[in-house]
């Protein structure tokens, strides 16, 4: 007696499986073409570029510049922040310090020394939230009441006629909603062009020389007020920016539309 072979069962995902195997490669690199647009045009859609929507933004100084500036996010700090002040006197610069509103209320004190030093205050915002994470009736309040903590800070510090434009996002989170209102009040998006991402909290060797290692004329500098190490490492870095032929400015209030 004759006996054939059963035919072979499969699964449903290894029939699956077997059938994308069987779909040409040039259908499936279309698909992926098709696919990577859409997703482009949707990004753009949500966070467009700045000068898209005619924003003023600063993110650099200019490649001919002979200028950079070094800001500061996150602070006041009661650790960090008297080291920082106590490095960049002994290196006779200023800085832009971008303040979260919730720590000048804490840290009166410091917010005073900054102000009192020479230094500027820009907004990062009252509470420090991720704009895309928050409702788009509850972030105008987060921002204008970051420059609400910081005309008050002035205010008591006895400085006068001085209101700050500058607004950096925390970690960066924008989407579309928050650059029209920022548009509509003129204010002036601050990003940069030097980051070395301190906020690890990375040993002050690395940070000084990664800050080194990309620097160039008209670079703005981000950098943290929040580890031990980045105050440790401002020496190094205005050195070297000053053998370069640098000079460290305060960042600019009004960016390019």
């Amino acid at each position: 007696m004759m006996f054939s072979p059963a035919s072979p069962t499969f699964s449903p995902f290894e029939n699956q499986l077997s059938a994308r195997r069987r779909t040409p490669f040039w259908r499936r690199g279309l698909a992926f073409g098709a696919l990577v647009p859409a997703v482009w045009g949707f990004y753009f859609w949500w966070r467009p570029p700045a000068p898209m929507l005619h924003l003023r933004h600063e993110e650099h100084l200019g490649r001919d510049s002979k200028n950079i500036a070094i800001t500061f996010d996150d602070g006041p700090h009661p650790l960090t922040t008297p080291l920082l002040l106590a490095s960049l006197k002994r290196a006779r610069v200023r800085a832009t310090f971008f303040c979260i509103g919730g720590n000048l209320r804490l840290y009166p004190e410091l917010a005073h020394r900054l102000v009192e030093e020479g230094h500027a205050l820009a907004n990062h915002s009252e509470p420090h939230h991720n704009l895309t994470t928050v409702d788009a009736r509850d972030f105008p309040a987060h921002i204008k009441a970051g420059f609400t903590s910081i005309a008050r800070v002035e205010a008591d510090a006895g400085q006068q006629n001085h209101s700050t434009r500058l607004f950096r996002p925390p970690g960066g989170g924008l989407n579309r909603a928050a650059m029209d209102y920022l548009y509509r009040n003129d204010y002036t998006l601050a990003w940069w062009s030097n980051n070395v991402g301190d906020w690890t909290c990375p040993p002050a060797w690395r940070i000084a020389h990664g800050v080194k290692t990309h620097l160039e004329p008209g670079d703005i500098i981000l950098l943290h007020d929040g580890g031990t190490g980045t105050p440790q490492a401002i020496p190094a870095i205005v050195k070297a920016a000053r053998e370069r032929g640098l000079r460290t400015v305060l960042m600019p209030e009004r960016g390019a539309p």
